[in-house]
C-alpha cells in the first residue's frame, strides 16, 4: 500500500484514481464480452467523465501507519446505446468493515479506433445489462462540470511539457497524472496568492469531492496549460487543461478547510 501514500502520509488524488483505473481494468478482463470485444483490436472504450467521493476517514485513518487492505468493489450502474456507468466502491478488507471510503463512477464510451468514432455496443453486451437503466444525466444533472462565467474571475496559468512516463501505452497522458497535475497547479496558485483561505501546500488539504469531464487526448511532447480558479466558496477550485486555446478536460475539486494531520516519517 506503500506505494500509494505522498509525502504528506496520505493517499494523493493521483494515486486513487490509479487504483480504480487497475480495478476497473481488472474486472472488464474478467468480463467475457467486454474482453472478446476489447480484444478484437476494433473497439476500446474511453472514459468520458469521472466522479469521485472520499470520505474523511479516509484522510484521518488511512497512512502510512495503519493497517489497510483495499478491496474494490465493481458494479454497472448504467447502460445506454454506445456507453457503459460503472461504480466502483474502497473499503477496508483487513476489518471487514462495511463502510465505504471512497467512491468512483466512470462513464465509458465505446469508440471505433480507426475511424475514432463512437460506436453502440454490442447487442449481447447490452442484452445482458438489460435491467439497468440510469443515464448519464441521472449522475451528473449538469453537462458542464463548472459554471463558465467563472472563467472571467482571475487565474492561475501553469505550462508544462507532458513528459513521455506520464502516458500510457497509445502515447497519451493517463487519467492520473490529471489529478497529479491539478493538485501542482492549486499549490502554484497558493504560492501565488490567488486563492482564498488556503495558505500552505495544497496537498495538506483533505479532497472530498472530484468529478472531471474528458473532451480530448493529449500526448507526450505536447506543452499545455493548466490553469485554475476559485469558486463561489474556498472549497471549491476549478480546473481546466487547454492545448493551443482548445479544451482538452475540466474538472471541479472539493476540498476540507481544515489541514490533515501530519502523518509521515521525517526520514522518509
Amino acid at each position: 500500500m506503500t506505494c500509494f501514500i505522498f509525502f504528506v502520509g496520505h493517499w494523493s488524488v493521483s494515486s486513487l484514481i490509479r487504483l480504480f483505473e487497475a480495478a476497473r481494468y481488472s474486472v472488464s478482463w474478467s468480463n467475457d464480452l467486454l474482453k472478446k470485444d476489447i480484444e478484437s483490436g476494433v473497439y476500446g472504450y474511453v472514459i468520458r467523465r469521472q466522479k469521485f467521493k472520499f470520505s474523511q476517514m479516509l484522510h484521518d485513518n488511512v497512512s502510512l501507519f495503519s493497517r489497510f487492505l483495499p478491496k474494490v468493489s465493481h458494479k454497472f450502474l448504467g447502460v445506454g446505446n454506445s456507453s457503459l456507468i460503472v461504480q466502483n466502491c474502497l473499503f477496508d478488507h483487513h476489518s471487514g468493515s462495511s463502510k465505504v471510503f471512497a467512491e468512483n463512477i466512470t462513464l465509458m464510451v465505446r469508440r471505433d479506433i480507426e475511424r475514432k468514432r463512437t460506436v453502440a455496443l454490442p447487442s449481447d453486451l447490452k442484452l445482458t445489462l438489460s435491467d439497468i437503466h440510469r443515464k448519464p444525466s441521472d449522475i451528473w444533472p449538469s453537462k458542464s462540470v463548472f459554471p463558465k462565467a467563472l472563467q472571467d474571475k482571475p487565474l492561475y496559468t501553469m505550462s508544462i511539457c507532458v513528459p513521455y512516463s506520464d502516458t500510457d501505452s497509445v502515447n497519451h497522458l493517463t487519467h492520473a497524472m490529471y489529478g497529479r497535475y491539478y493538485t501542482d497547479c492549486a499549490t502554484n496558485a497558493i504560492k501565488a496568492g490567488l486563492y482564498r483561505h488556503f495558505r500552505d501546500d495544497i496537498c495538506w488539504y483533505p479532497v472530498l469531492e472530484l468529478d472531471i469531464d474528458y473532451t480530448g487526448d493529449v500526448a507526450a511532447g505536447e506543452t499545455i496549460e493548466v490553469k485554475t480558479w476559485q469558486g463561489e466558496t474556498p472549497q471549491k477550485l476549478y480546473f481546466e487543461t487547454q492545448r493551443k486555446g482548445d479544451v482538452i478536460n475540466s474538472a471541479t475539486f472539493v476540498y476540507g478547510l481544515e489541514q490533515s494531520k501530519k502523518n509521515r516519517i521525517s526520514k522518509l
